[in-house]
């Protein structure tokens, strides 16, 4: 029996690749849509992404609003940023136009711009959803049970009464209140998580820490981020002599930590990415490459030169889609030891740990890479591993189809 085709409408703020989610969501859409499934991709903040443009059965619609973060007036960030009613007015229409049927939503991302206002429109239609666990949003209000005042992981219960009194928002305790109250709202107005059909986790450690905050009896289903990476020699890492970080420009990412590092240990660094810290980056690391957020064959370029990828995340995570785009390369990577991204590798064959926040240590683990033959073995083993998974983008794209039948299916 051949495919069901689909409707799958792909839910995202950006419509271009900012960070991990906008990666797979971009991705998700574009595989759907070579597959034969009318796939429309909604988004609020644009420019759109060259990766959406020109594909056949992919349809983009974009409101052109502005990131909540960065938008000159704040009063309308305010409001938007907690119930956009643009949004939901836009997203009604879409469905208008949709049959519950065949149709699926898939939300990747919405607490930058969207918001939780579209899940009632969705439900209150009779349509299924589904929603991609990128981050710790539908239980946390800082997003990553972080705490950025102190610069460390906060173990508080995710809006108890401590968690709403404590200051550990990045810009002020103000700024923490109208995430307290954007996050009353997402779960008494927005139904979210209890209007969700399927949640989708992407690594074991990210259900760890979000079981506690579902409803009980929540359909939960695995499936691991696919990265696109055609087959390839492996790099030869061992060679190279660049060091690499991939991501947003953020404390939580530690991406000073490494800046640090290399300025102390005088090794060539390259931040491919952006975000609030580059200047401090810079200041730190003067003598490091800042090329800005990369296509995937600009990456590619880079990633050929490369000694090892440095992952220093402070906070969670919920995979760490970098470290697996190095290993399908052979590139060893160093990974802070309170991350998902631990998971990705084994600590002394295929990457090396460090202690989280320490960089004493990341020095230390850096330091081990100036032996050739321990970084050929990493490289090597990293490499084998990625490649014995037997998953790719068709396992990929017929796991995610089974996803929805069972979804749809109630």
């Amino acid at each position: 029996m051949g495919v069901i085709l689909l409707n799958v409408i792909i839910v995202n703020d950006f419509a271009h690749v900012n960070g991990g989610a906008g990666q797979v969501a971009i991705m998700t859409a574009r595989l759907l849509a070579e597959n034969g499934h009318r796939v429309i991709f909604f988004a609020a903040v644009g420019p759109v992404g060259q990766e959406l443009e020109n594909v056949q059965n992919l349809f983009v619609v974009c409101l052109n609003q502005k990131d909540i973060l960065r938008d000159p007036n704040r009063l309308r960030a305010v409001f938007q940023g907690v119930w956009n009613l643009s949004a939901a007015k836009a997203f009604s229409s879409v469905l208008s136009e949709c049959s519950t049927n065949d149709t699926i939503i898939h939300i990747h991302a919405l607490s930058k711009s969207i918001s939780s206002s579209i899940i009632p429109i969705a439900k209150r239609n009779g349509f299924r959803v589904v929603y991609h666990l990128h981050d710790y949003g539908i239980a946390c209000p800082n997003l990553g049970f972080y705490d950025y005042q102190k610069g460390e992981i906060c173990s508080r219960k995710a809006m108890s009464m401590s968690c709403a009194l404590h200051h550990c928002d990045s810009r002020s305790f103000l700024h923490k209140g109208w995430r307290v109250l954007r996050q009353f709202v997402q779960y008494h107005f927005g139904g979210l998580p209890k209007n969700i059909d399927t949640m989708v986790y992407i690594s074991a450690f990210s259900r760890r820490i979000l079981e506690a905050y579902l409803p009980k009896g929540q359909h939960l289903v695995f499936l691991p981020n696919l990265i696109d990476v055609k087959y390839s020699e492996r790099t030869r890492s061992e060679k190279n002599q660049l060091y690499l970080f991939i991501g947003r420009f953020a404390p939580e990412k530690g991406a000073e930590l490494f800046a640090h590092a290399a300025a102390t240990l005088s090794i060539p660094a390259v931040f491919i990415g952006a975000g609030e810290c580059e200047d401090e980056l810079r200041t730190i690391c003067p003598q490091a490459e800042f090329p800005g957020w990369l296509s995937h064959e600009e990456i590619e370029q880079y990633f050929r030169r490369a000694r090892a990828l440095i992952f220093p995340s402070k906070w969670y995570e919920t995979m760490g889609l970098s470290v697996v785009e190095a290993a399908a390369r052979g590139i060893p990577t160093i990974v802070s030891d309170v991350c998902a991204a631990r998971d990705e590798i084994v600590d002394g064959e295929t990457g090396l740990l460090f202690q989280s926040g320490s960089l004493d240590s990341l020095c230390e683990e850096i330091k081990k890479l100036t032996d050739d033959h321990l970084v050929a073995r990493l490289s090597v083993a990293a490499y084998e591993r990625y490649w014995g998974r037997e998953y790719d983008a068709v396992a990929y794209i017929h796991q995610l189809e089974m996803i929805y039948k069972h979804t749809l299916s109630g």
